[in-house]
């Protein structure tokens, strides 16, 4: 018998008996979308009977393995794969009654010091966050979250950093789990004004890719916009002019009122004298006013002599009643008015050796402490 006829006949065997060899065929096609932590396994079985099931068994490289059973011909092992940072290796194997096939195998991660290209078929990947943009004259801003606070996994509290594509120029930027918002700005060229624009956006954090598209519609500047741009920088200086006058009113009557204040205290009495005695530290600023000395009528003819007197000053006029005294008290000295030698040789004098007692100059005496009168010295000596 030659040798292509016993293969024949080896494969019609099996194919009628194919319990006896074990031939259960193998699932085909087999991948796996591991996408924002949702891990599905997808495969194709091209014979299936009542009795096929398929085992799928996941193998973490760091925790211990898993095996479920199912007869669909995909299935949900985001529960099995719940470690973001662990490799995973998943065996695949169809059954038909105590039969079963040769295991497929395929391996997926999000973390990148797992990822091998040569080992990984498939590349986990995350949504981008939601972007928003508006469009301030030549510049796109653009803003989104942070990765960390859309996913919550321990593994993405980390920088992310991230490329924006626009006019084929790219442009990096990074932020940190503890900002807002992510902010950037794409400065365009005013030709594509009145155009929609396409940015892409690629982003990396621990490794684990996302992008995104976002059009962006940039309006035509008009001369109203132009006009409205210009009335808000308008407005904006007469804000300012207008605090900048305020300010200045506000100071200038705060100075008059300090002013006014100024004045008010400056006519306030001072501490009467009688106060400043009694208050310590406080020095009276006037003399004390002499004692006033009371005029006395003269109550005879008959002087009162009992001190000496001098001759060196005589009265203006010798029937003047009244004397103009500047007496201070001091231990009882008297000054007297002091009369010049004109008025001595006047005519008043003339008769002066025949007048009378009344024409004797006068004099202070003290007739007690505090108490002065009125007296008459002897005659001067007749010429």
């Amino acid at each position: 018998m030659s040798k292509h006829a016993v293969v024949q006949f080896g494969v019609v065997y099996a194919l009628l008996f194919p319990g006896v060899f074990g031939f259960v065929p193998s699932p085909t096609n087999v991948s796996v979308v591991c996408h924002n932590f949702v891990n599905v396994l997808y495969w194709n079985y091209s014979n299936p009977t009542e009795q096929t099931k398929f085992a799928i068994k996941v193998e973490p490289y760091e925790s211990p393995s898993q095996t479920v059973d199912t007869s669909q011909t995909y299935l949900d092992i985001s529960s099995y794969s719940t470690d973001v940072e662990d490799d995973y290796l998943v065996l695949l194997t169809a059954h038909d009654g105590q039969e079963k096939s040769e295991n497929v195998s395929i391996r997926f991660t999000y973390s990148k010091d797992y990822f091998d290209e040569n080992k990984h078929k498939y590349k986990c990947s995350l949504d981008f966050p939601a972007v928003n943009t508006s469009v301030h004259k030549d510049v796109i801003e653009v803003s989104f979250q942070h990765p960390f606070k859309l996913y919550k996994q321990e593994i993405m509290n980390d920088e992310f950093t991230y490329t924006i594509t626009h006019d084929e120029q790219m442009v990096e930027y990074s932020c940190f789990e503890d900002e807002d918002l992510c902010n950037a700005e794409v400065h365009f060229n005013q030709s594509v004004a009145g155009q929609c624009v396409e940015l892409k956006l690629e982003g990396v954090i621990a490794g684990i890719p996302s992008y995104t598209y976002s059009n962006v519609c940039v309006p035509q500047q008009t001369p109203e916009t132009d006009s409205a741009i210009s009335s808000h920088i308008k407005d904006k200086t007469g804000l300012i002019a207008a605090l900048i006058g305020v300010g200045t009113i506000v100071l200038f009557i705060t100075m008059g009122f300090v002013w006014l204040l100024c004045r008010k205290w400056s006519k306030i009495p001072k501490i009467p004298a009688f106060l400043r005695n009694v208050i310590p530290g406080q020095s009276p600023t006037t003399q004390p006013e002499p004692t006033p000395i009371s005029k006395m009528t003269p109550q005879g003819h008959t002087p009162l002599l009992t001190e000496s007197f001098s001759y060196d000053s005589f009265p203006s006029s010798p029937t003047e009643k009244d004397c103009k005294e500047n007496t201070i008290l001091d231990d009882t000295v008297v000054d007297l008015p002091v009369v010049s030698e004109e008025d001595m040789e006047g005519e008043d004098f003339e008769g002066f050796g025949s007048s009378s007692d009344y024409d004797r100059p006068k004099f202070l005496q003290e007739m007690s402490p505090g108490d002065f009168t009125e007296g008459y010295g002897p005659r001067p000596p007749v010429i």
